[in-house]
């Protein structure tokens, strides 16, 4: 992004702190003391027992009937989960997904009538059996979820007529008249779009959100225009509906994100008014969800940048930064129109997607798997030159890149099958026009410092043998602390650009792009698309892999995502990102994720701002990843919340983990580790 960084003028900066008379403050009191659960219920219900589409529309109908409507106090967006079976298997709803979004633009677009109706009026002249069947369950679904929000409209309207404080009354009234309007037709509001979009999680979309500022900034502006609503009423709106995806995240990693500003399908700046209220109630919510992911491309103005800023210097530690101008050339490797790719999102972590178009299933896989392997081949196998040795390596990671379309991309469940774009219109859960399968390598910083060291330590200096390596890593370096700390400190290590360990990393990344893309060009299924990708997901699991060649021992921490290893980046953060934009990852269609730690103290100040600024500004012009997640974060904060989890001074404290943020106290003790000890850069 080409900002020049100049003062900026004629704007208002977004309000980054919660009023604590408020409404949203009372709701998110709510949500630390759980009040909210009072919503789940366990009921016994039986299921229709058709293993069929037309079975589970019945199962999703006999759900909804069974399921009671609840209004919180305060609320003003309304539904909190269906009804529990008390025996699970009594119940089958269908195959679908949450890392992929619905379709919730098509859902707003036609309204819960108007799904149901389109496929009533196709049943009147469809013939072929699968695809009456796929129609029926969709008008039985869609019927069925027109009723469960009606239902909502008389609770409420019953509530109005008990109330007695005359604001309140005015609020449960309205709140009827919403879910009505939605049972009844297409949202004709903000509120009711908002609304639409909770129904739609209620029922089972509790996940991946995508481009929510896209589709629903009309609704707000038209609002706007109108005169029917303020900025303040429809900010009020908005932070209710974020405290909302707060409710029944379970272990924090929930997968709901929700991608803003970007590019319009034609190329322009998608930016808008909408996309700014979605930063100021995350900075005033200062809650795990949702995951806000700002997208960035050459024509995003200076504003966005300064203010998502503004948001993680005040330790909103639950955002992404996405460049469109890596993504959009990495995602045209797989042959998707431009027009497609700018509209594209993320999934529940970082993958990248055609959200509401497509589904999406993909692998991750351990670089430092084969890499072990090379060192105990060195027993039998001579390697004469490192040159054959990183062959060799590269050849160990076909292993891991395509050889099939994996399992059936289709969606089975009838309410989200149909809101998938395409699918309605063929009359097909099949109908997907994307499905894009993920070759994901883990650890690549970790086994570029392995391969480094092997190249300078065996074949240049020859202060190391290779019966040494094996035997250290058989003995988990026990007995070995010389060798290990030779190995840390006299190779080079990936992150400190450092050409001789950066061009291990390029050679290495960039082949498994091109052998990926390679090998899935035909790939078959419906849309089927193969994508290469650089992240990793349960770090804490990873501590369990034996020793390896970079030092590491077993119970050693590995790097996360495209990160370089845990504590290997130790000339600053500008030194990582020109180790990183050596490598064209513009090739990774999957995506490719930075993780970084800022020292809270780094952005205290004007002149840490501006380095902040100064420094995403950098990570997007480089261009390094598509993606940069970033915690702000004090280690000794974070050792203190780690003692003292039930301390209210830490119950508040927010963390981003991998592609997804939590609550620090909440999380599992070796995640809390991993985020402990990643690197805390500051500005020198």
């Amino acid at each position: 992004m080409a900002t020049k960084l100049k003062e900026l003028e004629n704007y208002t900066e977004i309000k980054l702190d919660i009023d604590p008379n408020g409404r949203s403050y009372k709701l998110r009191e709510m949500y630390w003391t759980k009040n909210h659960n009072k919503g789940l219920a366990r009921k016994k219900v039986e299921g229709s027992g058709e293993k069929s589409l037309v079975g589970h529309a019945k199962d999703f109908a006999i759900l909804l009937e069974a399921s009671d409507p609840l209004v919180l106090d305060d609320e003003l967006i309304v539904g909190c989960a269906m009804a529990l079976p008390e025996d699970r298997n009594s119940i089958d709803l269908g195959y679908y997904n949450s890392h992929y979004p619905p379709g919730h633009e098509t859902i707003l677009k036609m309204g819960l009538p108007g799904m149901r109706d389109y496929a009533r009026k196709k049943l009147e002249t469809e013939t072929d059996p699968g695809k009456r069947d796929f129609l029926l369950s969709v008008e039985i679904s869609y019927d069925a979820a027109c009723k469960y929000v009606e239902k909502f409209s008389q609770y409420a309207r019953d509530l109005a007529e008990n109330e007695a404080n005359p604001v309140r009354k005015k609020e449960l009234e309205k709140i009827s008249e919403v879910c009505h309007e939605l049972a009844t037709g297409k949202p004709k509001s903000f509120y009711a779009a908002l609304q639409l979009v909770q129904f739609t999680r209620v029922f089972g979309g509790r996940g991946c959100i995508g481009r929510f500022d896209q589709w629903m900034y009309p609704f707000y502006k038209k609002d706007i225009d109108e005169g029917k609503i303020t900025r303040e009423e429809a900010q009020e709106l908005l932070e209710c509906f974020w405290i909302k995806l707060n409710h029944y995240a379970g272990n924090n990693d929930s997968l709901r994100n929700i991608s803003l500003a970007g590019q319009t399908r034609d190329g322009k700046d998608a930016c808008n008014e909408l996309t700014y209220m979605c930063l100021e109630a995350s900075a005033k919510i200062m809650l795990p969800e949702p995951k806000i992911n700002i997208r960035f491309f050459s024509g995003s103005p200076e504003k966005l940048l300064v203010e998502c800023c503004r948001v993680l210097a005040k330790g909103v530690n639950i955002m992404s930064i996405f460049n469109d101008d890596v993504v959009i050339p990495a995602m045209s490797n797989l042959g998707i129109p431009v027009e497609d790719l700018r509209d594209y999102c993320n999934d529940g972590c970082s993958e990248l997607i055609m959200g509401g178009r497509g589904t999406i299933g993909f692998g991750v896989y351990d670089s430092l798997m084969p890499l072990r392997d090379i060192v105990y081949n060195s027993e039998n196998h001579k390697y004469e030159t490192f040159d054959e040795v990183l062959d060799d390596f590269k050849k160990r990671l076909i292993a891991f890149m395509p050889k099939g379309h994996g399992k059936d991309a289709a969606v089975t469940f009838p309410y989200f099958a149909a809101s998938i774009e395409d699918c309605l219109e063929k009359a097909s859960p099949k109908g997907i026009r994307y499905s894009i399968w993920g070759s994901i390598l883990a650890q690549v910083g970790n086994s570029s410092d392995g391969l480094a060291a092997i190249k300078k330590l065996i074949y240049e200096d020859k202060t190391l043998t290779w019966d040494e390596l094996r035997d250290a890593m058989k003995s988990d370096y026990s007995d070995f602390e010389a060798l290990r700390q030779m190995i840390i400190h006299r190779s080079p290590k990936y992150g400190n650009d450092d050409d001789y360990v950066d061009e291990i990393a390029k050679d290495v990344s960039e082949y498994f792009c091109d052998e990926v893309h390679k090998r899935g060009q035909n790939s078959p299924g419906p849309g089927g698309k193969w994508a290469a990708g650089f992240m990793c997901f349960g770090m804490q699991r990873k501590k369990d892999l034996p020793a390896t060649p970079d030092g590491r021992r077993k119970g050693d921490l590995t790097a996360s995502s495209f990160s370089p290893s845990v504590g290997m980046d130790r000339s600053g953060p500008t030194a990582v990102l020109k180790s990183i934009s050596k490598i064209d990852l513009k090739k990774a269609s999957h995506g490719s994720v930075l993780d970084m730690a800022l020292h809270s103290s780094a952005v205290c100040d004007q002149e840490g701002f501006d380095k902040l600024v100064r420094l995403i500004d950098s990570f997007l012009t480089m261009p390094c990843t598509a993606t940069l997640q970033m915690n702000i974060i004090d280690r000794d904060t974070l050792l203190k919340a780690r003692d003292n989890p039930n301390d209210p001074e830490y119950r508040t404290l927010v963390v981003r983990v991998w592609g997804f943020s939590a609550v620090f106290v909440e999380l599992d003790p070796a995640l809390q580790d991993h985020v402990i000890s990643r690197t805390e850069h500051g500005f020198h």
